[in-house]
């Protein structure tokens, strides 16, 4: 049994690298956090998280700040100890069917569109939450974007494939005044 793994959402990552230095120095507090309540926890991300943060970088107009922000993301990508997910045919057809069960539930509950309560499950979040269940026990999702992962079902609150999401990504009250 191998021990838990944080699998880290896009959002983590831009907010590590991109974010501004309020909301990097919370989202790295709360990881180191997070690090502490898993000790030993090992990190990953999807292989569609590391697209998404290529798509981040490689769209600012400055092409020497593009760059520079590619070569950051690609180095922590390929830091010793970061696990990458590739999206397989297998990560996918379990994408397909959590994406499909949640449209279904939705459709039962009168067509709830995606949003910050819950609802309908993107497409690359369920790729996000497939690449969770690689790993066994499941990863542990972290994720500025929680709620997208949660959802009611006859009124209990649920999480998709039971996963364990930890949300990152909120200034505490104190930084917002």
């Amino acid at each position: 049994m191998m021990s838990h793994v944080l699998l880290l959402d896009t959002n983590v990552w831009s907010h590590m690298i991109l974010g501004d230095p309020a909301m990097r120095t919370v989202v790295t507090a709360q990881l180191a956090a997070l690090r502490l309540t898993y000790p030993g926890a090992t990190l990953a991300t999807s292989g569609i998280c590391v697209a998404e943060c290529l798509v981040a970088a490689r769209r600012l107009l400055d092409p020497v700040v593009a760059l520079q922000f590619e070569a950051e993301f690609t180095a922590r990508f390929a830091a010793p100890g970061v696990v990458i997910v590739p999206v397989t045919e297998q990560v996918l057809d379990r994408a397909a069917k959590l994406r499909a069960d949640r449209l279904k539930l939705s459709a039962a509950l009168g067509g709830q569109a995606a949003g910050p309560k819950g609802g309908k499950l993107l497409l690359p979040d369920a790729i996000i939450a497939a690449s969770c269940l690689d790993f066994q026990p499941p990863a542990i999702l972290v994720t500025e974007n929680a709620a997208d992962f949660r959802y009611k079902d006859n009124g209990v609150p649920k999480t998709v494939a039971d996963l364990t999401v930890e949300g990152v990504g909120t200034l505490p009250e104190t930084m917002l005044a």
